[in-house]
């Protein structure tokens, strides 16, 4: 019900189809090296479960389409982009691109099942797709870490790759998100901008208190697993994974 949200929405989810893809070869790179079965088995969860966001986004972006917003042109420009960085990056910086964006989504993630308000706002089938999507990116959350710290352990190339991807990532939604606005006629309607930023930024706001969460990223003992969303992501599961538990208990 807010062209600024929805723009916002939209933004992440064109990029989301070559960024996937993008994380399952990074991580696949380094499954020869590990030798833990617990993490192989986790990075089989991992490269499944980012496949089926990638089939979702491709169909929603279709439908993004269909109804005006760009998202193709916005989804090959990334998949170019993204392409010709795995070739000049070294596995290890693509790996650390990994962590640090996958760290990116389970905190957008979290924050989002945190304020089951927002999705409340959307239709049905867009909240399911995006409640559905958050509980995966917690679920995996520690995968890429994981491989991370298994094979590659430069905590020097971590920091410093979270610093630049931060700048991009605020950078490229930001822009990405007004020129997605600008073509759907949405730019000019101060009063949902309004609306839009209380939203995000307010007092009760979706983006307010993630900096420790965040920040958490820095320190040398950091582990994804330590941010706990736990009554926020049982309520999701509980409302958004429904079909998929009766359809197991039918099985």
């Amino acid at each position: 019900d807010n062209p600024y949200l929805g723009a916002l929405f939209a933004s992440m989810s064109v990029s989301f189809p070559a960024g996937e893809r993008f994380f399952i070869r990074s991580v696949l790179h380094y499954l020869p090296r590990i030798d833990d079965p617990a993490l192989r088995e986790a990075v089989r969860g991992f490269v499944g479960q980012e496949g089926n966001h990638t089939k979702e986004h491709l169909a929603f972006n279709r439908f993004l389409d269909r109804i005006g917003v760009p998202a193709k042109a916005m989804e090959d420009f990334v998949e170019e982009r993204l392409v010709e960085l795995t070739k000049r990056a070294s596995p290890e910086l693509n790996l650390a691109r990994t962590v640090a964006l996958e760290h990116f989504t389970a905190i957008l993630a979290s924050a989002f099942l945190e304020h089951p308000e927002v999705l409340d706002r959307m239709t049905p089938e867009a909240a399911q797709l995006w409640g559905w999507h958050a509980i995966e990116e917690i679920e995996h959350r520690s995968v890429a870490f994981d491989v991370y710290a298994a094979t590659v352990a430069d905590e020097e190339l971590r920091v410093r790759t979270m610093v630049v991807s931060t700048v991009l990532f605020v950078l490229v939604n930001t822009i990405r998100t007004a020129w997605i606005l600008k073509r759907t006629g949405g730019l000019g309607d101060v009063r949902s901008a309004g609306r839009a930023a209380k939203t995000l930024f307010g007092r009760r706001g979706v983006f307010r208190g993630l900096g420790p969460v965040y920040r958490s990223f820095y320190r040398k003992d950091f582990h994804p697993s330590q941010h706990d969303v736990g009554p926020a992501l049982d309520r999701a599961k509980a409302r958004y994974l429904r079909h998929e538990r009766t359809v197991e208990a039918r099985a």
